[in-house]
């Protein structure tokens, strides 16, 4: 019992770590990243709408609360509870583990951003700018968490009254994390058909088994390497197609 308390805390920290980093970053920092788009592509374009529906220079507290939890929360949620996964993996790259996840999540899963059927990279200022500000979430994505689940992993771990908050917060988010993971495993097949969140759930599992049951590590990397290096098959292949399309 006390073994799946542990597990549970170590999931539930992480997804909250992702859940606040990614208000943060895909929220705050993506409203950032927007307006800049939408200041570099200059007056001529403001009051048209993107692909989303949204109108050029238009902030509203609406759309950024709309960005911060549909975006960001859900986002930070399952990318918290990878990074539970992952955690054990990154730690032989301290200082650069967060650094490490980011870029990883950049070439596994960047196509999902970096799409290059979306104009919008092409219609709003400078398509290079666009892709490198919006490839920069992911790794500010990864640093964040990283940072802050190390943070909240040493408060839970203490005793006083925040550290039971801390503890409550991280159990909720545990359940929230789990129905949101799932959400996004099906958005991502809607995107990319059954295949590519078979494969990546599979290493994950494989990884989290191996480490469980003390297996050579390089079983864990190398199913790991597997899925990174089929989702960056499909993220290089759109930023060629979308750069090439200058």
């Amino acid at each position: 019992m006390s073994a799946l308390i542990a597990l549970g805390r170590h999931v539930g920290t992480a997804s909250l770590a992702g859940a606040i980093t990614g208000i943060v970053v895909g929220g705050v920092l993506g409203r950032i990243v927007m307006r800049i788009a939408g200041f570099v592509a200059g007056p001529a374009l403001v009051g048209s709408f993107t692909a989303n529906n949204n109108r050029v220079g238009d902030v509203t507290f609406v759309g950024t609360a709309a960005l911060m939890i549909f975006v960001g929360l859900s986002a930070g949620l399952s990318g918290g509870v990878v990074y539970a996964v992952l955690e054990p993996w990154l730690r032989r790259l301290r200082p650069w583990h967060g650094l490490a996840y980011g870029a990883g999540l950049l070439a596994t899963v960047g196509f999902s951003v970096l799409d290059p059927a979306n104009l919008d990279f092409r219609r709003f200022g400078s398509a290079p700018l666009n892709v490198a500000m919006f490839a920069a979430l992911f790794l500010a994505f990864g640093i964040g968490v990283a940072w802050l689940f190390d943070r909240l992993r040493e408060l839970i771990a203490g005793t006083g009254k925040a550290a039971r908050i801390a503890e409550i917060l991280a159990w909720v988010a545990l359940g929230l994390g789990a129905v949101v993971t799932v959400l996004v495993l099906g958005a991502v097949t809607d995107l990319t058909g059954p295949l590519f969140p078979i494969l990546s759930v599979t290493a994950l599992l494989i990884a989290a088994f191996a480490r469980w049951r003390r297996l050579p590590t390089s079983i864990g990397y190398t199913a790991l390497a597997a899925a990174v290096l089929l989702g960056a098959a499909r993220t290089v292949g759109g930023l060629s197609e979308l750069l090439a399309a200058l």
